[in-house]
């Protein structure tokens, strides 16, 4: 597990989290939140998580704050 930045979407009246997204920086996050939340009805978190990565960087899973 590594710390990372992630755009987390969330979506439903239980803001359920559907999609996690490695982000490279602070900056690029917040440009990608802006962009997304114009053209969709979700919610979207830009977030320090522990995450395990994949060779591509893709999110393979998130650890929880207890």
């Amino acid at each position: 597990m590594v710390e990372i930045m992630a755009l987390l979407m969330f979506v439903g009246a239980e803001q359920k989290l559907i999609e996690m997204t490695y982000m490279p920086s602070v900056k690029k996050c917040i440009e990608k939140k802006r962009i997304s939340t114009r053209n969709s009805n979700a919610l979207y978190i830009c977030s320090k998580v522990k995450a395990e990565l994949d060779e591509d960087m893709k999110i393979i899973r998130i650890e929880r704050n207890q």
